[in-house]
């Protein structure tokens, strides 16, 4: 039985959300864990004259990709902002390792999000079934393709990094 199914995601989550926190401010960057159930982002990051939002995903070695679930109107994530909006996938590793961090313009990761959605309905079905393109189901990680394209981003901090520098000029409240 996988973790999730054990009732351990909030957990698996939660240890996401601190460890991205932890990596943040080792960096000198000053950074807390929004209220649970903030919309559009779980951690607020700042230099203290710039802020900027940053959305952690995680997942657990077991599985084999980030999802996410899509509105009715396919929309992935809530309140997506042009700049100053980041999100930090989180692979916990086994329990001796260290985990990996994946650092995504969130405008970025909504669309390679797309893409591989279109991609799949486009593809032939395993099954002889045609892929339901009312499915809300998105994910990224599992295809050699994929993981390429995540390598890009792998312990980017600096995008972060840069980004607070530069400043939020899209109108985000510093």
């Amino acid at each position: 039985m996988g973790k999730i199914k054990e009732g351990k995601g909030t957990t698996i989550g939660n240890a996401g959300e601190y460890l991205v926190v932890g990596e943040l401010l080792r960096r000198g960057v000053i950074a807390a864990l929004a209220p649970r159930n903030t919309p559009g982002f779980d951690i607020l990051a700042t230099n203290g004259t710039d802020s900027l939002n940053v959305r952690v995903k995680t997942k657990t070695d077991a599985a084999d990709s980030w999802v996410w679930n899509a509105k009715k109107d396919g929309t992935i994530f809530t309140g997506l902002k042009s700049r100053a909006d980041f999100t930090v996938l989180v692979d916990l590793k086994e329990e001796n390792s260290q985990p990996e961090y994946y650092a995504v313009p969130t405008m970025t990761l909504d669309g390679e999000l797309r893409a591989i959605f279109q991609r799949w309905l486009g593809s032939l079905p395993k099954r002889g079934k045609s892929h339901n393109p009312n499915n809300h189901m998105r994910r990224i990680g599992t295809s050699e393709y994929q993981q390429q394209w995540l390598s890009g981003y792998k312990g980017a901090w600096t995008l972060i990094l840069r980004e607070l520098e530069a400043g939020s000029s899209d109108g985000a409240e510093s």
